[in-house]
């Protein structure tokens, strides 16, 4: 009867799933009918050949499992391996097709990721496998889920802005992502780009969520004052990660204050700093330091910065560091506590108006005149560096270019500070000191790349 049945379906021209050639199926039917061969799909379906003589009165399918798919979203291409099992006559062949397209015979199924994100979305393969007996196994779907977009992440702020004591910040942000949470981790670095905390691990659903960043060290203790930038990242399940842009607070906790004349324990580092203001002379040298790849510390007094902003970006984006000399160049030894923090804050106002950045936690007294009482008003409002010098070349009295660099060369050591203003003669003599600097084993850097070489946050 079967044999029949095998020479009217060639007769008609029709192909079944697992059968190659009708005279390939004659020659190898068993004695009594196979189990029942799928349902033919709409489009054209291979046919198989036994490879092998079946074994008499097998009625037992092969068994075929997939592996490679992945359990959820991945961002990667998945080969899916099909692996088929027959103890009795032995595979003939794998049949597969992939979101109801073309029957195909093989044992590895490709299911690219194109990053255009065109094939995104759970693709379903379909499979089954045949035996030299023609028994065909009922078919099988596993399903591979591509996703190649990144979540959607937009701040909706980070507060509060400023804290005066150890306390959490609470940030604000929509994500979006159709394929479920996301894990959120978030970065906190200073002003100088240094690394202060950081946490992972924090899983949230899509919609409008916060993430709260402890401001406290690893140790324990809370940040020192300055400004801080937090960056959050959102990575789905298939991996994909988007990166957010820093969003800035400002710690100016009251703290304990310290003077210092230079830093110790920082290697063979000379420190550079720059008074006052001329915003000609601003520009120079800035572009001195450029030419050189050096950094330094700037603390011009408050109107520089306000009638100069596009400078005080320039000082930031180039990598230097800055501080406050106060608003009006008074001697602090004779202001009362809240006039000595009126001068700081006024001046700070002015850096953060242009750049978002503060000069927090330098400040250098107008003259060096100082005092407990100067150094305890700063650090009330977390000021806690008084920052004095140990070699002053007397750039102010513009002794001329030669000068000025002699003077600086022949008192420098590790560690040193050096007290130098923002004037036209100390642009013009600077190329000789960095030169000398360079030449005598130094390195010149800001303030803040010495006290995180000394070890010193």
């Amino acid at each position: 009867m079967y044999r029949h049945v095998l020479i009217f379906i060639a007769a008609l021209g029709i192909a079944l799933p697992g059968i190659v050639s009708v005279s390939a199926a004659i020659t190898n039917a068993p004695a009594s009918p196979p189990a029942a061969i799928p349902p033919a799909a709409p489009l054209a379906l291979p046919t198989i050949t036994p490879s092998a003589s079946p074994s008499p009165g097998d009625l037992t399918p092969p068994v075929t499992t997939a592996a490679g798919m992945g359990a959820g979203w991945r961002n990667t291409p998945a080969t899916v391996v099909l692996t088929a099992t027959d103890n009795a006559s032995g595979v003939a062949a794998t049949v597969y097709r992939v979101d109801g397209g073309e029957w195909k015979i093989g044992d590895q199924v490709l299911v690219k990721a194109p990053k255009d994100h065109s094939d995104d979305g759970e693709h379903a393969v379909e499979f089954y496998s045949v035996d030299n007996a023609l028994n065909a196994e009922t078919p099988k779907t596993v399903t591979v889920k591509i996703d190649t977009r990144p979540p959607q992440f937009a701040w909706a702020g980070v507060s509060p802005g400023i804290i005066r004591r150890v306390q959490p910040v609470t940030c604000a942000f929509t994500v979006g992502e159709s394929t479920g949470p996301v894990t959120l981790a978030y970065k906190v670095t200073d002003q100088y780009g240094y690394p202060v905390s950081a946490k992972g691990g924090l899983v949230r659903s899509p919609g409008s969520r916060t993430v709260q960043v402890v401001t406290r060290y690893k140790n324990g203790t809370g940040f020192a004052p300055g400004v801080y930038r937090v960056q959050l990242t959102a990575t789905d399940e298939a991996g994909n990660a988007t990166v957010s842009t820093l969003k800035p607070f400002r710690d100016q906790r009251a703290v304990t204050g310290g003077v210092w004349h230079s830093v110790p324990h920082c290697g063979r580092m000379v420190a550079l700093t720059f008074d006052d203001g001329d915003n000609t002379a601003w520009a120079q040298i800035l572009s001195v330091l450029e030419r050189y790849k050096v950094h330094a510390t700037f603390f011009p007094l408050g109107p520089y910065v306000a009638s100069g902003p596009s400078l005080a970006r320039r000082t930031i984006e180039d990598g230097d560091a800055i501080g406050t000399h106060g608003w009006t160049h008074t001697d602090m030894t004779h202001q009362s506590a809240g006039q000595i923090q009126n001068e700081w804050s006024r001046a700070a106002a002015a850096w953060w108006s242009a750049a978002k950045v503060s000069p927090l936690p330098y400040c250098r007294p107008p003259y060096g005149s100082m005092n407990s009482s100067v150094t305890n008003a700063s650090a009330a409002i977390g000021f806690y560096r008084v920052i004095i010098w140990d070699v002053d070349p007397r750039d102010w009295s513009s002794p001329g270019a030669s000068v000025i660099a002699s003077r600086v060369l022949s008192h420098v050591h590790p560690g040193a500070i050096v007290c130098m203003h923002i004037r036209t003669q100390t642009a013009q003599a600077l190329p000789t000191i960095i030169s000398g600097l360079k030449a005598r084993g130094y390195k010149v850097a800001s303030l803040p790349e010495m006290f995180h070489a000394a070890g010193m946050r």
